[in-house]
């Protein structure tokens, strides 16, 4: 029986080591496959911070450009506004010379 059961137990023993390698196999193919994984999304999380800081600067130009045309336009209509109030008001002051009277105002 000793020898019989030696080589028995040699079987067995190597049959477990054969099966615990290829599970220390596969468990070393899965942390590759991790450890890419984790540094592709890592570049990737990356490359979207990259373009949402692109993506927050080109905003911002378009919204400064669109403020400034929105002030630009406020000007231009602010300065009519005053020109023409002017105008009313010399108007108002040659006919004050002209008559001596002041303007009636109705309402």
């Amino acid at each position: 029986m000793g020898p019989a059961v030696e080589l028995w137990k040699e079987r067995e023993m190597d049959k477990t080591r054969q099966k615990y390698e290829k599970l220390s196999e596969k468990i070393m193919l899965w942390e590759g496959k991790k450890k890419k994984k984790a540094k592709r999304k890592l570049h990737r999380t990356e490359r979207g911070v990259e373009k949402a800081k692109l993506k927050a600067k080109k905003r911002f130009i378009d919204d400064n450009e669109r403020i400034e045309i929105i002030a630009a336009s406020a000007r231009t209509h602010a300065y009519e506004s005053q020109m023409k109030e002017e105008l009313k008001v010399k108007e108002k002051a040659n006919l004050m010379r002209t008559t001596g009277k002041d303007p009636c105002t109705c309402l």
